[in-house]
Formats: structure tokens, C-alpha cells, sequence
């Protein structure tokens, strides 16, 4: 297989995590929606006091899906723009061009003196 789409499969499984926990997410949030507007319809529930346990209950039941579903879209990212590079075999440095002789450096290390 070749390495940059075996690369690619971590980003594209936490995009798809991503992609169900954001239906979830969305699915949860119109179902707390739902409930509260009832509770507000029957009486049972006055907002006016109650912000904290209305903001709570859409964190509990829905936040955090949303948050944790940016979280692994930002991971899906970073993996994917963090990418291993693919050196060519062409574009590679021939060590042997780079070898210096003793006697070279020899004569450097007297001329530094």
C-alpha cells in the first residue's frame, strides 16, 4: 500500500467520527429543544431563574457532542497536514560527494591557526 494513503486512513476515520457525533450532536439538540419547549408550555418550567439548569441541560445532553466532534475534525486535520515526507530516490544526496580527505582537513585546521 503506498504510505501516503495508509496515511491518510487516521484523518479519514476521525472525520467520519466527527461527521456522526455532529448528527448526533444535532439530533440531541432539537430533541432538548423539544423538551424544554414543552416543559415551558405546560408550566412546568419558568426560564427566568432556571438559565443555568437550561444552559446545564443543553451541555449535559448536547455540548459536549458538538465539542468533542471539533475536536476530531482539529486531530483530522493535524494528521493530515502533518504528512511523513516522501523523500525521491533522485533527489537524494550522493554521501560520497560530500567526503573530505584527512589531508583536506588537515590543511584547514593549519590554515585556521
Amino acid at each position: 500500500m503506498n504510505k501516503k494513503i495508509t496515511w491518510f486512513i487516521p484523518s479519514i476515520v476521525l472525520y467520519i467520527f466527527a461527521g456522526l457525533l455532529a448528527i448526533y450532536a444535532i439530533w440531541s439538540y432539537s430533541y432538548c429543544t423539544d423538551i424544554v419547549s414543552q416543559a415551558r408550555a405546560a408550566g412546568q418550567l419558568a426560564v427566568g431563574g432556571n438559565e443555568y439548569d437550561i444552559a446545564s441541560f443543553y451541555m449535559g445532553n448536547c455540548g459536549q457532542y458538538f465539542v468533542f466532534a471539533l475536536l476530531l475534525a482539529a486531530v483530522g486535520i493535524i494528521l493530515q497536514r502533518k504528512q511523513p515526507e516522501t523523500s525521491n530516490p533522485g533527489s537524494v544526496a550522493d554521501p560520497s560527494e560530500n567526503d573530505v580527505g584527512d589531508d583536506e582537513l588537515d590543511e584547514w585546521f593549519d590554515e585556521e591557526k
